[in-house]
């Protein structure tokens, strides 16, 4: 187990640093990076007709551009974890303050900073998520859709600190969040967080 976790930490830094500016694409179920079960009906799957992500959001009277997606994922155990897509967002004002006050090279500070919380924070709401699906679900796709809302609710709260923390010491405002309809919640069969 000890060695999975590693394995995971490992991944999940490099994962998280993989990022695109463009809207995400839809991962499919023939997709490389699809964890794969020894049970084809062990994952719940969500409809994967994805919408693109809100690019600019407001948080304290302030308009947050989408600056990146990342992509992460991770195993509770050998049976359940969690891959999907997870939104960062920054004030361009604060970025062209700073830019042009400690220049651009802070910026690669900044974002081993963000990486490495935002892992720790995935991590930590896999560990503490309650991966049974709502017995009240009308289909496989509901029962994603709540255990992906659940999730998203779980590590947004669980990252607020960290956010907030980074904030202080950046004079950076972001936000950092999943995007609900991108996240794939395993069931039975979670064996590695991210196949590439």
């Amino acid at each position: 187990m000890n060695k999975t976790r590693y394995l995971l930490a490992g991944t999940l830094l490099t994962v998280l640093s993989a990022c695109s500016s463009q809207p995400p694409k839809p991962i499919s179920n023939t997709d490389s990076t699809k964890i794969h079960s020894t049970s084809t009906d062990a994952v719940v799957t969500l409809d994967k007709s994805l919408a693109a992500p809100d690019l600019t959001i407001i948080k304290n009277g302030k308009t947050l551009k989408l600056t990146r997606i990342m992509e992460g994922g991770a195993c509770k155990n050998d049976q359940q974890g969690a891959l999907g897509l997870f939104r960062l967002y920054t004030n361009p004002e604060d970025v062209e303050r700073i830019k042009q006050n400690q220049g651009s090279a802070v910026f690669a500070d900044f974002e081993l900073l963000i990486e490495t919380f935002s892992m720790l924070a995935l991590q930590k709401t896999i560990d503490q998520f309650d991966f049974q699906p709502d017995l009240f679900a009308l289909s496989e796709s509901d029962a994603q859709k709540k255990l992906a809302d659940k999730f998203t609710r779980m590590f947004i709260s669980l990252i607020a600190d960290d956010i907030a923390e980074f904030e202080i010491k950046t004079t950076l405002m972001i936000d950092v969040s999943p995007l609900p309809n991108a996240l794939t919640i395993y069931l039975n069969g979670c064996e590695t967080a991210h196949d590439h």
